[in-house]
């Protein structure tokens, strides 16, 4: 999948056939029956059926980058954007007006389709559809070219890739899926309307969470690109979201919201190729970050070129009243939307064969003989635990777990989450009382302070198990419970909006944020805005306090866990100083992971020759610093932009990690009309003695107005190691 040499598609595709002609020995014809796709406008490349030998041979072709297994890819709001400080009850929402509710970007989404029916995408009060717009509206089942607006501007869907894998026909029964852009499960609708969505006024979950729905940049026009599917077998194909990278190049879009993931991480997945040729495009490309978390090194989506994204909790939380027969009341966590509660009731635990009252979850399915009429506590979360409860004739279900604030909607049937210290203490009340009760009270809505945000437990971490030295995931923003638009084929669906959470939800709230961006300032590149985001992103609270993790433990959140922070709208669209990247980084990151220059110069159409000495990664101008094996000592370079005032001074301050020195050479920067970009050094020696965690620190630089703040984080390396990295 190289750059495109010929600017005639139709050249492009009779070379492809070439080439597969000469690997089949057979005849162009043939050659060409045997492509499903060709990829032809924003790089050069195609799909096609081939024996794992005949893939062996594909690759000592000369004019071959590399050939990619046809895998399958996991699919990895009312509030969130009050909580960003990004709606017209804030003073700080200039970036919401000034962009025009981003009315100048065009977004487009790689995901399960969408629902365009929704009133998030109705085009009222919508101009007309930008001239530079190359794309198209493709109908198919249940949907026409006329489902497509002034908002929704764009859709095309793309299943061959998947067809390949499977074997079998989609099955398109009673509305389980659809062959075109329409959404049956409903993850891109929901996806779409929290990036771009319009506004919607009184939207609720029956109740809970009533507010005006939207997207991060309401006026920004939409473009979907379906690749995932519902199916027994997976969701989306490499094939398919290769082609939807190359049409949506195409086709315009300013902007790629990409709520996919591949698991393991590699420098050339079909999501970081085609991101790579979008990002030369000057196309920016906002991924999730993944939903492997707590565990480190799970992070997804880590080329240098990407937006990764991780998911956090924002200010507001859906409490439901646990009233003990002692009259102690505890506070759980639900979405109980009954008109009445449910008490007092008998208070059980499961029992396992065998054994003494556990009050394991995985006992409910081998006890069902205490729960009729009665409450249920039980210890974990087994999938159907509450269906089972209520079908054994019991009246409500008290969860244990470890908190992750991901509440499922059970309607009026109360589900009620806790966590294992309350989970604890329910249990000692059972086993204490002679006669346990309990009262279960509808959920409430409640915002703002004092509840603070945290990292989801779920957000994959960092560092990258690819490359350790790139700072992943690069920035968090809410993705836990996010009320937005949903096909109502969804089981979850009331009025057309569900909840939803994972960082599927968190990637399209910077993508909308990017589209103001974009609208704002549209000579930025992608790496602009990257480091916009990231050298200004919150890494407190909206009172000061700081963030924490949702884990098997709670701790201090870090660069690993939300990498600048939690993304802050309104300080980045004036950051002062941005760190830009350009062709130049990206190949050097090639090179420096033992990528050819044949390769290197195929993928991005610029001659290249990597130096003798292998580059490193550390001198990629990122917004941050990750050293991964720290030795003795180590000079890093930087270079920043001035995108402020004209006339500015910016002087350096270091948060020092511990036992870790860092010394930055200017200490001060000066800017004028002559004078916008100015390059710095930062030393980084360690006086620990073993090899240890990362420690974490800062640096930043400030004007006075302006503060650019770039995460640190190193780790010591004692022994010599078998390779130098560096």
């Amino acid at each position: 999948m190289g750059e495109r040499k010929h600017s005639d598609p139709s050249l492009a595709v009779d070379s492809h056939q070439t080439i597969l002609a000469t690997v089949l020995g057979a005849s162009k014809q043939e050659a060409a029956n045997s492509i499903f796709y060709t990829y032809k406008h924003g790089f050069s490349g195609f799909a096609a059926r081939l024996t794992d030998s005949q893939a062996e041979m594909m690759t000592e072709m000369p004019d071959v980058v590399g050939v990619i297994p046809n895998d399958l890819v996991k699919l990895h709001t009312t509030r969130s954007w009050d909580y960003l400080g990004l709606s017209s009850s804030h003073a700080a929402s200039n970036l919401l007006t000034e962009s025009n509710m981003g009315d100048k970007a065009i977004i487009g989404v790689i995901d399960s389709g969408i629902w365009p029916e929704s009133k998030s995408f109705d085009d009222k009060g919508m101009g007309p559809i930008p001239t530079r717009w190359r794309g198209t509206c493709e109908g198919g089942d249940q949907f026409k070219s006329t489902n497509c607006n002034r908002k929704l501007i764009g859709a095309r869907w793309f299943v061959k890739g998947l067809l390949e894998i499977i074997k079998e026909p989609i099955n398109t029964t009673a509305g389980m899926e659809y062959l075109s852009p329409r959404d049956a499960g409903g993850h891109g609708t929901h996806t779409s309307s929290t990036a771009a969505g319009s506004l919607v006024h009184n939207v609720s979950y029956k109740g809970l969470a009533l507010g005006t729905a939207r997207g991060g940049a309401p006026r920004a026009r939409l473009a979907m690109y379906k690749v995932c599917w519902v199916t027994d077998f997976g969701d989306c194909s490499n094939a398919d979201i290769l082609k939807a990278f190359d049409e949506a190049i195409h086709d315009g879009v300013d902007v790629l919201s990409v709520s996919l993931g591949l698991g393991v991480p590699s420098v050339l997945d079909v999501i970081a190729v085609g991101s790579l040729h979008a990002v030369l495009k000057g196309i920016t490309v906002v991924c999730s970050a993944g939903n492997g978390g707590p565990t480190s090194q799970t992070v997804e989506n880590v080329a240098p070129w990407i937006i990764s994204v991780a998911s956090s909790t924002m200010d507001r939380s859906f409490p439901s009243p646990i009233t003990l027969g002692n009259n102690q009341t505890i506070m759980g966590q639900a979405m109980f939307t009954g008109h009445e509660e449910i008490g007092f009731k008998g208070l059980v635990c499961p029992k396992q064969s065998g054994f003494d009252s556990t009050c394991s979850c995985d006992s409910l399915f081998s006890d069902n003989s205490t729960m009729r009429g009665k409450v249920v506590l039980c210890f974990g979360y087994p999938y159907g635990a509450s269906n089972i409860v209520k079908a054994a004739g019991g009246v409500g279900l008290i969860f244990a777990n470890y908190l992750t604030f991901y509440i499922s909607p059970c309607d009026d049937f109360p589900c009620v989450e806790v966590d294992y210290d309350v989970g604890a203490l329910l249990l000692s009340y059972i086993r204490s009382s002679r006669k346990p009760v309990v009262k279960l009270s509808p959920s409430k809505t409640l915002v703002g302070m004092p509840l603070s945000v945290k990292i989801a437990r779920s957000s994959s971490r960092g560092p990258s198990s690819l490359s350790p030295e790139i700072l992943k995931p690069d920035i968090a923003a809410p993705g836990v419970n996010v009320l937005a638009a949903i096909s109502p084929n969804n089981i979850d669906a009331y009025d057309g909006y569900a909840f939803k959470s994972g960082t599927s939800m968190a990637c399209p709230h910077v993508a909308g944020i990017v589209g103001l961006l974009k609208s704002l300032n549209p000579s930025w590149s992608p790496a602009a805005i990257r480091s916009a985001l990231t050298t200004t992103a919150s890494t407190t609270d909206t009172s000061g306090e700081p963030i924490f993790t949702i884990g098997d433990a709670q701790k201090l959140a870090g660069p690993f866990d939300f990498g600048g922070g939690i993304v802050n709208p309104s300080r980045a669209s004036d950051p002062g100083l941005i760190y830009d990247m350009g062709v130049t980084d990206y190949v050097h990151y090639l090179c420096s992971m033992a990528y050819n220059d044949f390769a290197i110069s195929k993928l991005t159409l610029h001659p290249f020759v990597c130096p003798n000495k292998k580059p490193s990664i550390l001198n990629l101008n990122l917004p941050s610093i990750t050293v991964a094996n720290l030795r003795s000592s180590v000079t890093i370079t930087r270079t920043v932009t001035n995108v402020g005032p004209i006339d500015s001074t910016y002087v350096t301050s270091i948060e020092h990690p511990l036992g870790v020195k860092v010394a930055v050479r200017p200490q001060m920067l000066v800017f004028n009309s002559t004078v916008k970009k100015l390059s710095f050094t930062i030393t980084l020696s360690s006086s620990h003695k073993t090899i240890g965690r990362y420690y974490i620190g800062s640096l930043s630089w400030s004007d006075g107005i302006h503060k650019v703040t770039s995460p640190i984080s190193v780790r010591t390396e004692i022994l010599p190691s078998y390779t130098d990295r560096f």
